[in-house]
């Protein structure tokens, strides 16, 4: 009996050892992941960076510096815009041009000071008063007896020689005024839509800046994002890393699994170098664009928003045709009809007055002496009768540039017309792909979770779980571009339809319908 229990005992040692040995090996599986991590911790600490999403403030270029909302931006930009400076310095061009089509319908005034010294022996020459001969003209039907009478006495006009030269100061105050009200009404009006126009288009100007700074605005996000993306994804390649060693330890993979394991980890810090560049170079543009060193610290705010809201197509192409690009081309066309008026207002009558007042004297203090004044009042009616068909030629040339304006004016309408409609269709297949891709990443995050637990219970290969996390990196990177193709193409939109890119879509009146609110 003894021997027999000694034996019954020797042989279930090996099998007690076995059952402990498979709960050792369990419970090393399930917790040996973090055990593994804990003793690497040191290690990873230091390469692998930081897994956590877009924070609330983005840090494009390194350096202390505040943080920038879009809006402190967008006003720094269109501060220091030179194509806005230079529509800015045309509007004062036009005022200028206002003042000259002005200049039509007023008087000059000129004051003029004159000296002036001559001799004229014209007069001495007269034969009429007794010149030239010393005689007095006969006088025709007159006695003979009194044409000797008169001629007894002589000239009294002196001999051209001994006419000396005179001395004369002369001051006056001369007035001239053309009086044409069609040509001053033209000109001033033309005058007048010029500024209108270029007020139009410093608004087309301005609005275009805007959408660039967004767009400028909307890169540095998404290279973030991208960042943040790469970075997660590394976190996830260590974590597949720490379970690919520790199943190697107990024997449940080869050397080749831990090795691919740890080269994919390697092929993903490239990408991280790759997406902090361009993090970089996101913020230079931006930096550019509002005036700053490309190199200057850079740091804005995460505070977009999707505007996902349901948009009236109708009413989308009604405000399109009235934008500020098209708006200064009707007015141009306008300008042009202010010039023909102003043209054919050269073929009217028109009146002319002119005046002077003055002082005359042999000597400056002579010059104002009482009886030394002079004055001179005029005012003439004028007809043009022929001008060598110059009116003519001008009329038809400006009345030729209407139709073309008008053609290409309209031409442009369906242009726009056409562009409102491109963007509102790949607006509504960005916002399908946009839900679409968030449903893809949520799907993938659970396929993931899903390979990189049965891969720590042994029930999944490595490159179930690399299929997993490409699958699961491919749709987050669809999501950021699926995100930010929305977040463009609705300030496209808003620019198309003569909005700010910065307004809401529900401050446009009428695009979102009241039922969608």
């Amino acid at each position: 009996m003894t021997r027999s229990s000694d034996v019954t005992r020797a042989a279930g040692r090996p099998l007690g050892w076995a059952i402990g040995l498979m709960i050792l090996m369990i419970l090393m599986i399930l917790m040996g992941p973090a055990a593994v991590r804990s003793q690497e911790a040191g290690i990873q600490q230091a390469v692998i960076p930081d897994a956590s999403p877009v924070g609330p403030v983005v840090e494009a270029r390194a350096g202390e510096s505040p943080p920038l909302g879009l809006g402190e931006v967008v006003a720094e930009v269109l501060r220091v815009n030179d194509l806005l400076e230079a529509e800015r310095l045309k509007r004062k061009e036009l005022d200028g041009q206002m003042n000259q089509a002005l200049s039509n319908g007023l008087p000059t005034l000129d004051l003029v000071g004159n000296w002036s010294r001559g001799r004229d022996p014209s007069f001495a020459l007269d034969s009429t008063f007794g010149g030239g001969d010393g005689m007095f003209a006969p006088i025709p039907d007159a006695e003979p007896w009194f044409n000797d009478f008169l001629a007894g006495f002589g000239s009294f006009i002196p001999a051209p020689e001994a006419i000396p030269a005179q001395t004369f100061y002369t001051t006056n105050l001369s007035l001239f005024w053309e009086i044409n009200p069609s040509k001053v009404l033209g000109a001033v009006g033309a005058a007048k839509l010029g500024i209108d126009r270029q007020e139009l288009a410093y608004r087309s100007v301005k609005q275009s800046t805007e959408q660039a700074t967004l767009t400028a605005y909307h890169g540095i996000i998404k290279a973030a994002e991208r960042v943040g993306a790469v970075k997660a994804q590394l976190a996830n390649q260590t974590e597949v890393l720490d379970i690919m060693r520790l199943r190697h330890e107990l024997g449940m993979a080869t050397t080749l699994d831990t090795l691919q394991a740890a080269v994919s980890l390697a092929n993903l810090r490239p990408q991280l170098s790759i997406a902090q560049a361009g993090l970089r170079n996101a913020g230079s543009r931006l930096n550019t664009l509002m005036g700053k060193s490309p190199s200057a610290p850079l740091r804005i705010r995460n505070d977009l928003q999707l505007e996902l809201d349901d948009l009236s197509e109708e009413r989308a192409l009604e405000l399109a045709v009235a934008r500020p690009e098209l708006a200064a081309a009707e007015t141009f066309v306008e300008i042009l009809g202010r010039n023909r008026q102003a043209q054919k207002a050269d073929t009217h009558p028109y009146l002319t007055v002119t005046g002077s007042y003055g002082y005359v004297g042999r000597t400056v203090d002579s010059l104002f002496d009482t009886g030394h004044d002079s004055w001179r009042a005029a005012v003439a009616l004028n007809v043009p009768v022929f001008d060598g068909l110059m009116t003519r030629g001008l009329v038809a040339e400006t009345e030729a540039r209407i139709l073309r304006a008008e053609s290409e004016l309209s031409g442009q309408r369906k242009q726009v017309q056409l562009e409102v409609l491109e963007i509102l269709a790949n607006l509504e297949m960005a916002r399908e792909v946009h839900q679409a891709t968030e449903l893809n990443l949520q799907r993938s995050e659970e396929v993931l979770q899903e390979s990189l637990l049965s891969l720590e219970l042994g029930k999944a290969s490595y490159l179930d779980v690399l299929v997993a996390e490409a699958n699961r990196a491919e749709a987050r990177a669809a999501l950021i571009d699926a995100r930010f193709e929305v977040l463009d193409l609705t300030a496209a939109l808003k620019r198309a339809v003569g909005w700010s890119p910065l307004a809401s879509l529900t401050d446009i009146p009428g695009l979102v319908p009241e039922a969608a609110r």
